[in-house]
């Protein structure tokens, strides 16, 4: 097999997998990652993964439909009116299938879960400025260095999964350029600001 052709399964699969077919494959995988995260207190919605000290089954499931909803209405009402010729099921296929790398990062975050819900809820406990502060300075050289290692591996799959999703809209769009890459950023902000008024008016409560 090409060596180039096995890189492009790890930034634009949706050449050779689409439609339905990405569609199941992705939802499959969206569901092993929300079972993983549940028992680690990790829930996803929009394209990154927040710490959860208190989840249910429930909420991380409507959680991360609500995610992948949003994301795909929002990006097809987008290409409905910048593109021609865009089927619905490669735009939800495709999207759908971008997030894999969710199933990968909630492995490895899965080893600081325990540190980190406990570092929550110490800043939630903190109750002021002045608290969490305190909490700051009580922490380990161990303690600064698991928040680091915990950062780094959440930024590293969250740019890993907006150049799946950019990808995942390009192919679907045919759309190519700085209109392509424009169209794309205000799919990904709206999508993003309309998840986040949903959770906060408490339609969906963490």
């Amino acid at each position: 097999m090409n060596r180039n052709w096995n890189w492009k399964w790890v930034y634009n699969p949706f050449e050779k997998i689409a439609g339905w077919k990405a569609f199941g494959i992705g939802i499959v995988i969206l569901c092993i990652a929300t079972v993983i995260g549940y028992f680690g207190n990790m829930v996803f919605y929009g394209i990154s993964i927040k710490g959860a000290p208190y989840l249910t089954w429930g909420k991380a499931f409507s959680l991360q439909g609500l995610g992948l909803a949003v994301t795909v209405i929002v990006m097809w009402i987008i290409a409905l009116l910048s593109a021609k010729h865009v089927r619905f099921q490669d735009m939800l296929g495709t999207i759908t299938l971008a997030k894999y790398p969710l199933v990968i990062e909630v492995v490895l975050l899965l080893a600081f879960s325990k540190r980190m819900n406990e570092f929550t809820d110490r800043i939630v406990s903190a109750g002021s400025i002045q608290g969490i502060m305190e909490v700051f300075n009580n922490l380990t050289i161990l303690d600064y260095t698991l928040l680091f290692v915990h950062t780094m591996i959440a930024l590293l799959f969250l740019v890993w999964t907006i150049a799946l999703l950019f990808n995942a809209f390009r192919v679907s769009t045919n759309l190519k350029g700085g209109k392509c890459v424009l169209l794309f950023v205000a799919g990904v902000l709206i999508s993003e600001i309309i998840i986040q008024v949903i959770i906060l008016n408490h339609l969906v409560i963490i």
